[in-house]
């Protein structure tokens, strides 16, 4: 195991499928990386693990329990921020839908971060 790590390509992208998730301590590992989260941002995150976007008031729901308005979405998107900031690094990212929800895939930097 510790071969694998000492030789793994980190210049290769982040395969969303390939993260861990630990639902009893809230963590997932990225590349070897755990990054802690709280309950809620855990339960966010977690519901975007497939690729796919998830809408807000399905998020809403299923984190808070109730619907979508303004004060959820103002709530949910402090969330979201505080789990972009624990991503930051491992090459993932969690992307804004407009007007639509949340997706969780790969970061894409700009050529003069690469």
């Amino acid at each position: 195991m510790i071969s694998t790590f000492l030789h793994e390509d980190i210049s290769s992208p982040v395969r969303i499928k390939d993260l861990q998730w630990n639902t009893q301590q809230h963590t997932i590992i990225v590349r070897h990386r755990m990054v802690t989260l709280t309950a809620t941002e855990y339960r966010l995150l977690f519901h975007l693990r497939h690729g796919v976007p998830v809408t807000y008031s399905d998020l809403a729901y299923i984190v808070y329990n109730c619907t979508v308005d303004e004060k959820v979405r103002i709530m949910m998107d402090k969330h979201i921020d505080r789990i972009r900031g624990k991503l930051r690094g491992t090459g993932i990212y969690v992307y804004c839908v407009l007007g639509y929800g949340y997706l969780l895939l790969p970061e894409v930097l700009p050529p003069e971060d690469l």
